[in-house]
């Protein structure tokens, strides 16, 4: 009898070291820069995300033609990794002349030989701006925007980051005199072919001002079955938001205990417009706006089988998170669950965030093949 032998490899590939394998800062919600210490070391061939960057970038700036290394002139330590607390010396650096200013870190260390990292430790963090000496020694900025943040020679403007350093309100009053003109060309972006929000910035301006939604469903035709509205058109409001799982974040979607709290898109949705529409709880559907689709299971009401189902949305009103739209693939034509996608297009001309989570949709039940 003859074996044949079969040579088995397993490719694994671990993730960025985790920030409690890492040493480097974080800045909290108050602009504290504070330290964080590694308290166990990652597994051998694990990297915190800095250092992958920086390898990253030496690569690419050396494919342009580039001197990476001059660039990144940063050299590991003896376990392989790079300094995080040179780099970070070096945002101290850039930050020079910025209303982020820390470069008085840097003055501590060079009259009190502390370094930043000492300095961190020593008084549990520093408020951004520390543009001073005197301003870093006592922990940076307490407060913003109250006068008392100190004071610093070619301080970039004011209080506020405009020309004159004062903060300038305008006040917008809903208006629906227009609504349904404007809001009909607000609702090309992303669907009409060769029309761009960079061309119309008149038209956001003008939809900011009088407070109008970048969408409008056609809230009339509410009572039809899914397959009785017509292709053109979107009754339902449609939010896109974030679950507590997720926490503000898409990195934990794939862990095993979000899987298992949220473990598939869903819409949810009232028990009247589910009725109303011929959908029951658990069935999959697909939403649609006039810019794409993606599909879910339908959560009726609180009492719903598909999890999490603790809410209880309004007439006329979807809702389905936008986190889990990177638990699916990782090429959007084959990801079922991309939901940005299907979004509107305008965003605020001065901040520049994008409207997101006011749609216009339809609904379709998705027929079982069996």
């Amino acid at each position: 009898m003859l074996f044949k032998k079969f040579i088995v490899t397993h490719l694994v590939i671990f993730p960025a070291a985790t920030w409690g394998e890492v040493n480097g800062v974080y800045i909290s919600s108050e602009r504290r820069i504070n330290i964080v210490e590694k308290a166990a070391q990652a597994p051998k061939g694990c990297y915190p995300d800095m250092d992958m960057v920086i390898d990253k970038g030496i690569e690419i700036a050396d494919l342009l033609g580039l001197d990476g290394k001059k660039i990144f002139p940063y050299k590991r330590k003896k376990d392989g990794s790079y300094d995080a607390e040179e780099v970070f010396r070096d945002i101290i650096i850039a930050s020079k002349g910025t209303d982020t200013d820390l470069t008085g870190i840097l003055e501590v260390e060079k009259k009190d030989k502390l370094s930043p990292y000492e300095q961190l430790k020593k008084i549990r963090g520093i408020q951004w701006p520390a543009p001073t000496y005197a301003i870093a020694k006592a922990g940076g900025s307490t407060r913003r925007f109250m006068a008392q943040e100190g004071e610093w020679e070619n301080r970039p403007y004011g209080y506020f980051r405009t020309n004159d350093g004062k903060v300038h309100i305008k006040l917008c009053l809903q208006d629906y005199s227009k609504r349904k003109e404007i809001t009909d060309k607000l609702m090309e972006f992303g669907h009409k072919k060769g029309v761009y929000t960079i061309d119309n910035i008149p038209l956001l301006e003008q939809a900011r001002d009088m407070g109008l939604t970048p969408d409008l469903p056609d809230e009339d035709l509410q009572d039809k079955a899914w397959d009785k509205v017509p292709k053109d058109k979107y009754p339902y409001w449609l939010g896109l938001g974030v679950v507590y799982e997720h926490f503000h974040t898409a990195k934990s979607t794939r862990s095993a205990t979000t899987r298992r709290l949220v473990p598939e898109m869903y819409v949810e949705m009232h028990p009247e417009d589910a009725k109303n529409l011929g959908i029951k709880d658990g069935e999959k559907v697909r939403l649609i706006t006039r810019r794409g689709s993606y599909e879910a299971k339908a959560q009726v009401g609180s009492k719903s089988l598909i999890k999490p189902a603790r809410n209880k949305v309004p007439r006329g009103y979807l809702f389905s998170p936008w986190n889990l739209s990177v638990a699916d693939s990782a090429d959007p034509k084959k990801n079922k669950w991309l939901v940005n996608s299907t979004s509107s297009r305008v965003w605020d001309v001065v901040s520049g965030q994008v409207d997101f989570k006011k749609l216009a949709c339809r609904v379709e039940k998705i027929e079982s093949s069996s």
